[in-house]
């Protein structure tokens, strides 16, 4: 894989949890394919030259709905409003709970 080729390759720990190098990053951040289970087969091939491509430009070896949240059941809670993984409380409700905790 060519270095420059890399910003189009999704970030694994933007994805999966959480990037510390923001905008220094090598690899892709794009918030509309945050919870996308989908590959873009244009990317596979090699031609998805859509900046804001909303599916995964990554391969896809689990499926995150089936896994538990880990930080669900911690104290603050999953504050991820996007969280691909699996929920015991649905999400909506969090976000309506979150609101009137204040």
């Amino acid at each position: 894989m060519e270095s420059g080729s890399r910003k189009n390759d999704d970030c694994y720990f933007y994805y999966y949890s959480t990037c510390t190098k923001g905008s220094e990053c090598l690899f892709r951040h794009e918030p509309t394919a945050l919870g996308c289970e989908v590959t873009c087969n244009l990317w596979q091939q090699g031609k998805c030259i859509n900046s804001h491509c909303n599916l995964r430009h990554m391969l896809l070896k689990k499926n995150r709905k089936m896994i538990p949240c880990y930080w669900e059941m911690q104290p603050t809670g999953c504050t991820k409003p996007h969280c691909p993984f699996q929920h015991s409380v649905p999400r909506d409700n969090v976000a309506t709970t979150e609101g009137l905790k204040g």
